[in-house]
Order: C-alpha cells, then sequence, then structure tokens
C-alpha cells in the first residue's frame, strides 16, 4: 500500500489534463498514493476526453507502490475498455475484498444501488453499523451521477489504514455544478458547492437535492468527512465545520470523496483529514 497520504496538502494537483498534438495526455505521475478520487477521477477524465476526439493516454504514477496499486483496483482494465492507452502494468487477479471495490462504471440508478449494495456487504464483516451508514452515502452519490450528470460515472472505494477507515468516490464529468445550479442562484463554482450541500437542485420536489446532504449528514455523525469538489471549488465538511477553498487544476464535472470510520485506530495510526 502506498505511503500515508495528507489530502491537505496534495488534494487533486498531481492529476493533470493536458491537450499536445491531438492527444489528451492525463498525468498522474505525481501521485504517490492513490486515494479513490484520483482513480475514478482518472476514469471519467479519460471517458471524458475520448468522447472529444484523438486519443487518450494515461501516466501513471512514478511511484511504483501507487503504480501498481492503482493496477490492482482495475485502473488499468476500465481504460482499456475506454481505448485509453497508459502504462500500468498487468497484475495477477486476487481477491480484493479487502479494498471493498475496485473502479466501476456507474450508468443507471439500478448500477447506484447495486455498486452501494456491493460496498456495504463487503463492509458489513467488518462493522455492521458502518455498513448501513455506507450504503446510505454511496447509493445517495451514485444516484446523484445518474440522475444529474447524464454521463457514465466512476466510484471506487478504499480501506485505510489497518482497515480502519472506509474511503469512497464518486465522479463524473458532466455538466458541474456551476451549470447545474446556475438558475438557481450559482454565480461561481463556490456558490455551486455550497448550494449542492444545502440541498439546493436544479429540479423542483421535496425528494430532490437530498443526496449530498444526506451523505454529508451520515457521515459527520459517524465522525466521518466529505470532499465536494467540482470545477475550481474545494469544500470539505468537517464535524468542526465547513472550509471552502479554490482548487487547482479544477474538475470538469463533480468529484465527492468521504470517509468513514470503522472502528478504534491500531498502533496510533490515523487517517488525515482533508
Amino acid at each position: 500500500m502506498p505511503g500515508t497520504p495528507d489530502p491537505r496538502r496534495r488534494g487533486l494537483t498531481p492529476l493533470t489534463v493536458r491537450e499536445a498534438g491531438g492527444e489528451w495526455l492525463i498525468d498522474m505521475s505525481g501521485l504517490r498514493w492513490c486515494d479513490p478520487l484520483h482513480l475514478a477521477g482518472a476514469a471519467a477524465l479519460a471517458r471524458d476526453r475520448g468522447t472529444r476526439g484523438g486519443t487518450v493516454r494515461v501516466l501513471g504514477p512514478l511511484d511504483p507502490d501507487a503504480r501498481t496499486y492503482a493496477a490492482r483496483m482495475r485502473l488499468g482494465k476500465v481504460l482499456d475498455d475506454l481505448g485509453a492507452a497508459h502504462d500500468f502494468p498487468v497484475v495477477p487477479e486476487h481477491d480484493r475484498t479487502a479494498d471493498l471495490l475496485e473502479v466501476r462504471p456507474v450508468r443507471s440508478e439500478d448500477d447506484a444501488v447495486e455498486l452501494a449494495e456491493l460496498v456495504a456487504r463487503r463492509a458489513r464483516a467488518q462493522s455492521p453499523q458502518a455498513s448501513t451508514t455506507l450504503f446510505a452515502c454511496v447509493v445517495e452519490m451514485a444516484l446523484n451521477v445518474a440522475d444529474h450528470a447524464g454521463v457514465v460515472g466512476y466510484v471506487a472505494a478504499q480501506t485505510f489504514p489497518r482497515r480502519r477507515w472506509i474511503r469512497f468516490a464518486v465522479a463524473d464529468t458532466g455538466r458541474g455544478l456551476l451549470a447545474t445550479l446556475a438558475d438557481r442562484g450559482a454565480d461561481d463554482d463556490k456558490d455551486a458547492v455550497r448550494l449542492a450541500l444545502s440541498g439546493t437542485s436544479r429540479l423542483p420536489g421535496r425528494d430532490r437535492g437530498t443526496g449530498l446532504p444526506t451523505t454529508r449528514r451520515e457521515l459527520l455523525s459517524a465522525d466521518g468527512w466529505l470532499l465536494l469538489a467540482s470545477g475550481s471549488a474545494r469544500l470539505v465538511a468537517l464535524t468542526e465545520g465547513d472550509r471552502l477553498s479554490l482548487q487547482r487544476p479544477a474538475f470538469p464535472g463533480t468529484l465527492v470523496q468521504g470517509a468513514l470510520r470503522i472502528g478504534d485506530r491500531v498502533g496510533g495510526e490515523e487517517y488525515p483529514r482533508p
């Protein structure tokens, strides 16, 4: 497993996209670890750039542990299915139950429910209570993609460290929060992120816009946290309050990552919050 990450400093910085000579280059080479947000985000970017014409190439992490781990989480397989070139190694298929969920697409509401059930089922042996919370969070996040984004999204989930935390992420390169909520009062990416977490939706109805607030409430009640990134804005919801900031590079869509404690930390290890 790659070394301990510090999302407070790194964020999305090691995941960049640029165009050169008719080729889209998605660069993960600076990663020293692979969070779910990097795995799901890279897959979503590869699909999006593949629809724009030209070829897509993904540069994996230079760190050999991070590159191998991403391959074991089947990022290379997802990129193969998308027709994207990459340098991830071919690794033997193992039981990845300990990692909860490899990178997978979410195309519909049925996919969202199925993936949430899979994550929750794999977490149940470690913590039945966390499993219930996890299902509620993942299904809300994945349904948000199916309902609002209008494109295929990607989901990934992991345990870290020593199976005392669960991290999970959903990424899509659909309309993004600003385009989605511009008619509801969002003037910039920061406004859009705030409105999304307040429960504002582009669609009327009591049940609309509840996905992210529900996820936030469930995670914070379990001493977890939630990261929401869209465009140039990044908001981290913590038990002690929200932290809203600008991020570079901007993410062309919406990316959500959550973390949930599933037991007491072991040997003083802790997963750093954003």
